[in-house]
Formats: structure tokens, sequence, C-alpha cells
């Protein structure tokens, strides 16, 4: 197994191979048609599709390369596929002069992806595809078969065509579910019965080739065939992820696979598929067969998982080749950055770089690039985070509402604030593809991260981690202790470290959780860890904010800790107060309590709001009179427990998991009164808070600093918000407010 460290080079230097994916294709690109081989004349003129399967291959390819590397300046290519799935029904489907069924299966499936409606043509190419089946009862795979020729002039059936004709009932079921409907009820076709007969020959031909490659000596193995059905099993079949007898037959597959890799990193060519007319044997390209292979584990499936964690170790072949390819590419001048491959099937051509050929290698860098940064997520994730018990989206956006009503300014609780600027553009945006580990699911001009900062215990973390479960991302939380489990002296060493693997995640919420106790656990000064933050994390975390791959949090309870070099644009998008529950949420729940726990329902609470925020403010005052005094006698107010002329103001800092000690001592003081009072006033309310045990943390200073904590939220207005609650796939283009 490589190791993380070779994980990260290995994917930086596909990242920037894929780099010369749009130039070296679109320099082929003329017309609608992109050109066979570069020396070709021009296809400008012609309205017509060139090069059907040349077209169709490119274009495929096109599609799996991300706009993060698709260099600027080289234009989009989008309107493309609807041209060319219209146009290439008006021609007539061959290849060289012949092969007609291969190229029905190699084109169509794109032609059914991006076709606005379900063409006649596209059934009749289906029929042709499949008439060879109705001709044969006894044959269930596809091959090349003319109709017009005797039977046993037809090519054997080969996994190739038949993978793809699965792939074109696919992408017709997927596109028009209506028109495959009517495919189904036609009994001309008895598509189901064909369907269910490619796959168990599918099978039957992958069981046929393991036992083949089980023993090394045989010369009638065929590696290509043994991919090819292997990628139908894993595309087509279902419930492999709990079938361990399937999983076992994957996993000796692929060693089977691997085992005839050679020492250069290729594999050899087998037996021809058909023969062309015009220009002799066609085999299987083997970086079209393996970039199929990886794309396998890279669809969005219970499957997918296993597919990928039974490929993890032949991660180190994969890449050697990748290598092989880097080693075999064709420079094409004028420009540096145009390259080619040759398949080497095309004796009038050998040596001569093919566009499909070169379209194929960079779709299967592009799926190895995808899978090495999903293996780096894995690895990093592995080693930051532990596992956590789970919300579904609609119980997390539950928890958020709750926990986030807040005590607050008036700028709006926590849960909104949240909502607006982290869960509804995440679940807006279009980019949603969490198997590509390149992409940037948060939009440019939205937020990605925010310090929340408040009392101890107001539920920050538990937000944090609701919101990571509301938007379906993977969730991190770090600690002191991360930083410095190498020591105190090697805290700069580990967060190079833990920052290196933060940088390799994507769609995850990450939250560093009170990383601030440093100073208080590990006898630092309070100006030592502002320092380690300015030199160490500011940097590190300006990276994370423009990769736009991940969201992150701090949580803390001494704000003023954090000076100005890290509250600014492009390191926090927003400072936001956690404090207490709201003072409707807390009589809310202190009257469920009474009515459900001890008896008392319909209690009324005849304290306000205004006479807590009084008591606040004169607290306020007393602390602003005393600061005239100097720093000594500033300091040991803030050490003194709260005065009993402030107590009704210990409502506002009480804690949720505190309301239950409150309920039981204001049962007690209306239970000792004949008859029970229904009211609660503001005395007996008192009387109850005095009871209320204080911890070590709530000291006067706790309300001066909660006092400080409401005029110190901010938020950067460059960045978009989107108010309201969205619904998961719900709205996809948001207005900027």
């Amino acid at each position: 197994m490589l190791s993380f460290e070779q994980l990260t080079e290995a994917r930086r230097s596909l990242q920037n191979f894929c780099l010369f994916h749009a130039p070296s294709l679109l320099a082929r690109k003329s017309g609608i048609s992109f050109k066979l081989f570069p020396t070709e004349d021009s296809l400008e003129r012609s309205r017509r599709v060139r090069h059907l399967t040349t077209t169709a291959t490119c274009l495929s390819s096109l599609q799996d390369c991300p706009g993060q590397l698709w260099p600027t300046g080289y234009g989009s290519v989008d309107k493309l596929y609807g041209i060319f799935a219209q146009r290439s029904l008006r021609r007539k489907w061959v290849s060289d002069g012949s092969a007609e069924i291969y190229c029905r299966c190699r084109a169509l499936p794109l032609v059914v992806k991006y076709s606005e409606k379900f063409e006649r043509a596209i059934e009749k190419h289906l029929f042709r595809i499949l008439a060879q089946l109705k001709m044969n009862p006894e044959r269930f795979g596809i091959g090349e078969a003319d109709e017009e020729q005797d039977e046993r002039d037809w090519s054997p059936p080969n996994a190739f065509h038949t993978y793809w004709t699965l792939d074109i009932l696919y992408e017709i079921e997927t596109r028009f579910p209506r028109d495959y409907k009517g495919l189904l009820a036609d009994k001309r076709l008895s598509l189901s019965l064909k369907r269910q007969g490619m796959l168990a020959w599918a099978r039957q031909r992958l069981g046929y080739e393991i036992s083949l490659h089980s023993e090394p000596r045989s010369s009638e193995l065929d590696s290509d065939q043994l991919a090819w059905s292997l990628a139908i099993f894993l595309r087509f079949d279902q419930n492999f992820h709990s079938d361990l007898a399937k999983q076992d037959v994957i996993k000796q597959a692929l060693k089977c696979l691997f085992s005839t890799q050679n020492d250069v990193g290729t594999w050899s060519h087998y037996k021809p598929l058909f023969h062309y007319r015009d220009s002799g044997n066609g085999y299987c390209y083997v970086y079209e067969t393996f970039a199929v292979l990886l794309q396998c584990a890279l669809v969005e499936r219970p499957e997918t998982e296993v597919i990928q964690a039974l490929l993890r170790p032949y991660c180190e072949k994969l890449l050697n080749f990748w290598h092989y390819a880097d080693s075999t590419k064709i420079p094409l001048p004028p420009d540096e950055n145009v390259y080619g491959w040759s398949s080497g099937h095309r004796i009038g051509n050998l040596g001569e770089p093919e566009s499909w050929a070169t379209a194929s290698v960079f779709q299967y860098v592009q799926a190895l690039r995808r899978l090495v940064g999903i293996w780096c997520r894995e690895e990093a994730l592995r080693s930051l985070s532990r596992s956590q018990k789970k919300l579904t989206p609609d119980a997390a956006a539950d928890e958020i509402a709750s926990r986030g009503k807040t005590w607050g300014p008036s700028k709006g609780s926590v849960s909104e604030q949240l909502w607006k600027m982290f869960i509804n553009p995440v679940r807006a945006h279009s980019c949603t593809d969490k198997l590509e580990p390149d992409s940037q699911p948060i939009e440019e001009n939205y937020a990605r991260s925010a310090i929340l900062f408040g009392p101890p215990g107001t539920s920050k973390t538990t937000l944090i981690r609701s919101l990571a479960d509301a938007i379906e991302w993977k969730y991190v939380e770090l600690h002191a202790s991360h930083f410095v489990a190498e020591g105190l002296a090697l805290v700069q060493k580990t967060a190079d470290r833990i920052f290196k693997q933060l940088s390799e995640l994507d769609h995850t919420v990450v939250l560093f959780d009170e990383i601030d106790e440093l100073v208080r656990e590990r006898d630092m000064e309070k100006d030592a860890f502002g320092r380690f933050l300015t030199t160490s994390m500011l940097p590190k975390l300006a990276q994370l904010w423009d990769a736009r791959k991940i969201l992150y949090f701090v949580a803390t309870n001494h704000i003023n800790y954090f000076d100005s070099a890290i509250i600014r644009s492009h390191r926090f998008d927003a400072l936001i107060l956690v404090s207490p529950p709201s003072f409707e949420a807390k009589i809310g729940e202190l009257k469920r309590i009474l009515a459900e726990k001890h008896d008392l329902p319909g209690c009324n609470f005849k304290t306000t709001k205004s006479e807590i925020q009084q008591q606040l403010k004169q607290l306020r005052v007393e602390e602003a009179e005393t600061a005239k005094n100097g720093e000594p006698a500033s300091q040991l107010l803030r050490e003194q427990k709260l005065d009993s002329k402030f107590m009704l103001a210990k409502l506002a800092l009480l804690r949720w998991d505190e309301l239950a000690e409150l309920a039981t001592y204001l049962s007690k003081a209306l239970r000792a009164q004949s008859p029970v009072p229904k009211s609660i006033s503001s005395k007996l309310l008192e009387r109850a808070l005095t009871k209320v045990g204080d911890s070590e943390w709530r000291k006067k200073k706790s309300y001066f600093d909660f006092l400080r904590d409401m005029r110190s939220e901010r938020r950067d207005y460059e960045m978009g918000t989107i108010p309201g609650r969205l619904k998961l796939g719900g709205l996809k283009q948001a207005s900027k407010t």
C-alpha cells in the first residue's frame, strides 16, 4: 500500500497531467467533429458529423475534465453535445466502411444522453444491435453481426460490445423512462429477457476468464474479455455490497487481471473483436478498457465504496499504467501543451496518434485522478476523524432549529445565520458530485468559515455536527490535544501535518473545537497562542478558504484570545455568537418540565425578558464604573459571584441542561404554598435561581464577557446569503442578497 505522502504526491502529478486534457483534444476539433489523425484535412466546412465513434469518444472524454482543470483560453464545447446527438442520427452508422454494430454500440450511449426526445432512429439502431439475438436464439452476448451475412461469418459475441449495449439500455431508461417502458412492452423485442440473457452471458464469461487466468500458462486467456465482463458485473449487477460471495468473485477477477500486467505497466493485445473491411482487425484499446473499469467506481450507488476498496490494493499498478502512458505520449507541435497517443492497431498509420486513443488515455487518467483523490480523502479522514452518530438531514435541520434559538442580539438567531450563510448555499449549488474530489462545492461569493463564540455549554459543537449532517457532508472535529499530540515543542510540525491532511478533504465540515484551551491547559501565554494562530494557522486557513472544498469553523469560549489578524476576510467570514437558549425557549422548556415531570400544568411566568435585560444593563454599568478604579479593582470584581440583586440575570446564562434543576426548585417553592399557585412571580424565580449551583466558570466575569460578546458579532457582507430554509435538491440557482 502506498503511504499518504506517496498518494498525495501522485495526486498532484495526476492533476498537472490532466491540464493537458482539453488542449490535446480541442486541437483535434474541426467543425462539429474531431479529426481521426492530426494530419487529416480540416472538417470545418462539413455540417455532417464525421468520424462518429471518434467524435463520440472525444466528447465523452471531455465530459470527464472538471472546470478546475480546464485551462483558461479554451472555449466550452457544451453546445456541441446536443448538435452531435441531433445530426449523428441523420447519417449512416459505419466505422471504416464496416463495423455497423460497433459503431452503434460505441456512439449511441452519448446520442441518447443528449437527445431532446426519444427519436425513432434510436429505436431502429437498438433493434439493429439486438437483431442477432433474435436471429440466433442461442446467442446471448453481442458481437459484430451483419444481418445479410451467413451467421457462420459473424464475429463471436464479446464483452466489449455487450457492455456498450447494456449502457445504451441504461441511458434510455434514465433519459426516457416512459419510452423504455414501451420498449419493455414491445413483444417483438423481448427486451427484458435479452437484457437478463446478456447479464447471464457476461457472468458466465467472467467465470470462464477467471478460470483461464488461474492457469498461468493458458494460451486461451483473454484479459480484455476478463476486464470487460468484470466491468459489466461491476456496473450493472447489484447488491454485491452486501454479498460476500460476489465480492470474492470481484477480488479474484482483479487479482487475475493485474497478474497479466507486464513489467512496463501495460497489457498485451489479445484476440480481435472483429475485422474492419478496410483497415484490418479491431482490438480493445487497453486505456479505454481501464477507463471504463475505473469509472465503475465513480458512480453514486451503494456498491461504489466496495469497488473503490477492492481497487485500492492495485493503486501502484494503476499508477504504473499511467506512467507508461506518460512515457509513450507523442508531442504535437507547434503547441507544447498538446499530446497524442497511438493505439498501434492500424497498420497503415502505425505510430500516428489517433484522437480516440488520446481521448481514451485522458479518460483513464481522469478516472485515476478521481480515485486517488478519494483515497487521499479517506486516508486523511482516517487520521483526523472519529466516528459519531449521524442524523438524517431532516433530523439535523430540526436539531439546528432547536439548538439555534439563542439569547442574542437582533441580527437573527444562530440557526437562521447558519442556514442563510452555509446550509442553503451548499444545497443550492449545482456542484454536488462527492465522487469528484477536485470539485469546488462552495461558490466563490459564499461563506465557507466562521468563528462560533459564547459561554460554555451552548451547543456550538452540536450545531456544527448537525450542519454537516444537514448537507450530508463528512465531519471532522479537532481539539487542542490533536495539536500537542507530539508534545508542545512540536506543535508547529504537528499543525503542518494536520493541515496537509485537511487540504486533501472535500465535501467536509471541519470544527476546530476550543483549540484556545492550549492557553489554559498547556501553560501557554495568551500572546504565545496568538502568535501560533497568526504565524502557523492563518496562512493554512487562507489556503483552505481559497480551495472552496470544505467548510471550517472554530468554536471558542474566549473570543478575546483572537486578535484582529485572524478575524478578517479570506480567513473567517463571520463571527457568530452562540449564547444560551433564548428567553422564550427557556420559559417554554420550564413549562414543559413542570407539567410533565412535576405534575404542575398551566404554570405562567410573570417575569419578562425586559426585566432580565435591565439587570444585564445594570451589570454593564457596574463594570464600567469599577474599571475607572484601575485594573486590580476591575479584576477583583470579575472574580466575584453574582450578587443577589442581579439574580434574574442568571437566567440568561443558564444552559439547557440546567433547566431541569431550576424546575425542581420552582416545583418545591410552588408546592410549599397552599393552594398551589399557577403563576410564578419574579421573586419566586429569583429565589429558585439562587439555589441553582454555579460552576467555576460562571462568575461575574462570565456575565461581563457575555455582554461584551453581544457586541462582537460581524460578518463579511461581500459574501452572499440565501435566506429561508431550502430543501435538499431544491433551488439550484439562488440570488445573492
